[in-house]
């Protein structure tokens, strides 16, 4: 490591004599030099002594870095552009490799874990470890001057892509009154967007190429492809900022400050390793002369254009000379204390005055932007009714581009009905939806957010002219709704009805208030079904012309149904006369017949009825009536109840128990015992529905003597139920007859007589219609007379 003053080393200085005649002078050369030499003749400046006297200087860096010697240098620029003509070099690594072509990617990872950091770059905030530290530093005293600046670029081999993003070396420009503990960084940048001074690195000051852009004004170029060819890079790093002022006000003469100029890698991975160096401009470590603040686009004070010419002052007293310089190029015979920069486009710059003070060099620096002046709007402008409601509520935001063809956010444009308002900025403007009812003439103040002068313009607004319209309505022939299904209608084919134009896009609403009006998802597709006549509204729009709109009435006619014709039933092979009804124009039914009526037999059958121009089929059957079904009869004792279905509607049923005398109701008193046949018929009398019933004659008595005369006990009757169970017990309850499929008892048990006496029987049975059992018991007297 070296510390405080060295003389050169004989070897290292042939070393980079022998390095840089290889480079033809085409690239960066670097070269050795003590420290005193650094700061005394290439920082200051012989020319300067006399205003700043220095002292305590020393150099802490690398000193034997593998093949070269030294992390510091005195540097010259090749025949390549490089934005500083010569000046010191302090870097995180060899600083020969930083000559050029940029052909490979520097590294600092020669030295170890010798080569430390610096505690004082604790100042910038950053977490972490620092090492490869190179800095220098000195006391200085300002004999008669109040401040001091010096020119310097940052490069670095951290602006090569998006894995640099994140991490940056650090350098810092450390100043403080010898003595206090207390030091400033002055190595910053005015961060235009906070207002905050930002510390410079290579994450903080880059475009965006690659990252997110901070600070992008300050930034300079990159040195690698596509920006530049790396045989044209003057040096070996990949990136670098503009030319950038170091500068402290508030310097007291006479009194003595510390300045350290550090820089060092930040981590211990490969990636952190990556060098980076700052390089300091020869003789701009000089006092400061203050010009005052720049005047900037981006802090809304901007050189006015058209405006007077701003008078730049720089008037020292005591000096005996002034050159004035603009972005770098000496104004040959500006030598005056003061500069007149005019309002126009051209003067934008960096404008530098240096100042001669008895031997001393004072240098000062501004930077001017010029605030554009609108261009005063004049001439006639339309605006579109785009509600067609008759009247135009303007937003002049939206106006503001068209009436100002150089427009941008800078200006504030003012809309007046009175000249002298505009004119002298009286009175209230008018704002946004005021409404256009006529052509007016207005009159524009175009205020700046720069203060500038006004400039005032007049402009007409016009109502536009809508789009050409063939006619503003349209009804269409009356369309048939045959089927009563709705009728499919294009509304694009009758486009032609209200333009021929193919530019115009046709917008179909549901109605013409909803086309004035344009609301967003209220435009409907122009394929509709319809039942009934609808009136839509249509939007015509072009690419030229204002808005337009009309109403289409889409006139749907129904056709007529006949309410007479109705299916019919009939009997058997007979017919019936169907009537389709009157007040139709035309009659075909499906035999061809062209009559109000046809004479039909069963059948299915249509008949076209034609009225308005439309035709409705109508559809008719005529099917056999149905005769009516007795579903079951209830036997009450001898009360008989008939009940059926089916039949023709409306079901007026009759009903008898002889097939002769019918009655309406269906219940019959007294019926006499035995067998029976129930009827019932409709009001179509094309047959009977029947069925048999029957009223049990209960015997009590037989005398079977075979004489015929009661013989038998005789149910046989039963055979119409089912499930029918016959028993007989005598009175022990010994069962002496039992039947299921005939049901005659001629009173014997096993082909014998059974004596005269009580005996007692059981019926069992299910109806057939309900499936409800039915039982009855009692008993019969047997008498023989033998």
């Amino acid at each position: 490591m070296v510390k405080n003053s060295f003389l050169k080393n004989l070897f290292s200085l042939i070393f980079f004599i022998s390095l840089n005649l290889g480079k033809a002078q085409q690239y960066i050369t670097v070269s050795s030099k003590t420290a005193d030499e650094l700061v005394k003749d290439v920082f200051i400046g012989p020319q300067n002594a006399s205003c700043i006297s220095v002292s305590n200087i020393s150099v802490n860096g690398w000193q034997d870095y593998g093949n070269y010697p030294f992390s510091y240098g005195y540097f010259e620029k090749g025949t390549l552009p490089f934005d500083i003509e010569k000046g010191i070099i302090l870097s995180t690594g060899a600083a020969a490799n930083a000559a050029g072509p940029n052909n490979t990617t520097i590294v600092s990872d020669g030295a170890g874990s010798d080569w430390v950091g610096d505690p004082d770059l604790s100042i910038l905030g950053i977490s972490g470890k620092f090492m490869n530290a190179t800095s220098l530093e000195f006391d200085f005293v300002a004999n008669n001057i109040t401040g001091i600046s010096f020119d310097y670029m940052f490069l670095s081999e951290e602006y090569h892509g998006t894995s640099g993003c994140n991490y940056s070396d650090a350098f810092a420009f450390l100043i403080k009154e010898v003595g206090s503990s207390n030091y400033e960084n002055i190595a910053t940048v005015l961060n235009l967007k906070t207002g905050n001074l930002d510390p410079v690195s290579s994450t903080s000051v880059r475009d965006n190429t690659f990252c997110q852009p901070r600070n992008e004004e300050y930034f300079g170029r990159y040195n690698i492809p596509p920006s530049l060819p790396r045989n044209l890079s003057p040096t070996t790093f990949d990136g670098q900022t503009k030319v950038l002022t170091a500068k402290k006000d508030n310097i007291i003469p006479g009194k003595k400050y510390h300045i350290k100029l550090v820089i060092a890698d930040h981590g211990s991975n490969a990636n952190t390793q990556y060098d980076s160096a700052v390089f300091l401009k020869a003789g701009s470590f000089v006092g400061k002369k203050d010009l005052g603040p720049d005047l900037l686009i981006s802090t809304n004070n901007p050189l006015c254009e058209g405006s007077s010419d701003k008078i730049i002052d720089a008037t020292t007293a005591g000096a005996s000379s002034y050159k004035w310089f603009k972005d770098g190029v000496e104004l040959i015979g500006q030598t005056n204390p003061t500069l007149s920069v005019p309002g126009i486009p051209a003067s934008a710059g960096k404008y530098e005055v240096e100042i001669n003070l008895s031997g001393c060099i004072l240098r000062g620096s501004v930077i001017i932007e010029i605030g554009e002046k609108a261009i005063a709007p004049l001439g006639t402008f339309s605006v579109c009714d785009k509600t067609l409601s008759g009247s135009v509520p303007i937003n002049f935001d939206e106006l503001n581009p068209q009436i100002i063809s150089n427009y941008n956010t800078t200006f504030i444009p003012k809309y007046y009905l009175d000249k002298t308002q505009a004119q002298n900025g009286t009175g209230t403007p008018l704002v946004n939806g005021w409404l256009l009812t006529a052509n007016t003439k207005l009159y524009v103040r175009i205020e700046s957010i720069y203060n500038c002068t006004p400039v005032i313009g007049e402009i007409t607004l016009t109502i536009g002219n809508k789009v050409n319209l063939i006619k503003n309505t349209y009804s269409t022939p009356g369309i048939c709704n045959d089927n009563f299904q709705g009728v499919s209608v294009n509304l694009s084919n009758y486009n032609s009805q209200f333009t021929t134009d193919p530019t115009v896009n046709v917008i179909f609403y549901n109605s013409l208030n909803e086309a004035k009006a344009a609301i967003a998802g209220t435009s409907i597709n122009p394929n509709q079904n319809l039942n009934d006549t609808k009136t839509f509204g249509i939007r015509l729009e072009n690419a030229t012309d204002c808005p337009n709109v009309a109403s289409l009435t889409v006139n749907i006619k129904s056709p007529k149904k006949s309410t007479v014709l109705q299916d019919k039933k009939i009997c058997g092979n007979s017919t019936v006369v169907l009537d389709a009804g009157s007040g139709f124009d035309h009659y075909l039914w499906s035999d061809g017949t062209t009559s109000q009526t046809i004479t039909a037999g069963i059948g299915e059958y249509f008949v076209d009825l034609f009225f308005d121009q439309c035709v409705y089929r109508q559809t008719v059957k005529v099917t056999a009536a149905e005769i009516p079904v007795i579903t079951h009869v209830d036997v009450v004792g001898n009360t008989v109840t008939i009940f059926a279905t089916g039949g023709n509607a409306p079901y007026q049923y009759e009903y008898s128990i002889d097939g002769t005398n019918f009655q309406t109701s269906n219940v019959f008193f007294n019926v006499p015992r035995g067998v029976h046949t129930a009827y019932v018929k409709d009001s179509e009398n094309c047959g009977y529905g029947q069925k048999q019933f029957l009223i049990l004659n209960l015997i009590n008595t037989i005398t079977p003597n075979g004489d015929g005369i009661n013989d038998v006990l005789n149910y046989s009757d039963l055979k119409m139920k089912k499930d029918v169970k016959m028993e007989i017990f005598d009175r022990f309850g010994n069962k002496v007859f039992k039947a299921s499929d005939h049901y005659i008892w001629d009173g014997k048990l096993n082909g014998r007589i059974l004596p005269t006496g009580t005996y007692w029987y059981l019926l069992n049975w299910t109806e057939p219609d309900s499936n409800l059992p039915v039982s009855y018991q009692g008993w019969i007297l047997i008498k023989n007379r033998n």
